[in-house]
């Protein structure tokens, strides 16, 4: 890990917090992405709630996706899990994830960008030891 994303970690202030404003790692274990309620107050302060949220049930929000990476266009689920966290999960690890071929050491960062109001993500850093969970 380089040393801009350690004094990120540790810190919380870098160039990356200013252009990632929620950074998540992946584990092997658990290869969704959890949603704190600060991160979703980001989410919901920032996105377009006509062009964001697509259809909304009880325990989830429907999405759209850019993949900077890749250049894809998403429409994943926020959901609600049995712990009561939001997140995405199964969609996007069967069509994220695994598609990518991640393999749960990914540094995954998501901002929402201010032309297209749609939440972006791209990996900004991968390691070879045992990730933390995604907080």
């Amino acid at each position: 890990m380089s040393k801009i994303y350690k004094m990120f970690w540790k810190k919380g202030k870098s160039k990356v917090d200013n252009e990632f404003p929620l950074v998540k790692w992946l584990t092997k274990d658990f290869r969704g992405i959890r949603f704190s309620e600060s991160d979703l107050e980001y989410l919901f302060e920032n996105l377009d709630p006509v062009v964001a949220v697509i259809v909304k049930e009880e325990d989830e929000v429907m999405i759209p996706i850019w993949d900077q990476d890749t250049g894809a266009n998403h429409i994943f689920k926020l959901k609600k899990d049995i712990n009561g966290v939001f997140g995405f999960y199964e969609d996007w690890i069967e069509r994220v994830a695994q598609r990518r071929g991640f393999e749960g050491n990914e540094l995954i960062g998501f901002y929402v960008n201010r032309l297209n109001l749609e939440l972006t993500f791209s990996v900004i850093d991968t390691r070879d030891s045992t990730a933390e969970s995604s907080k």
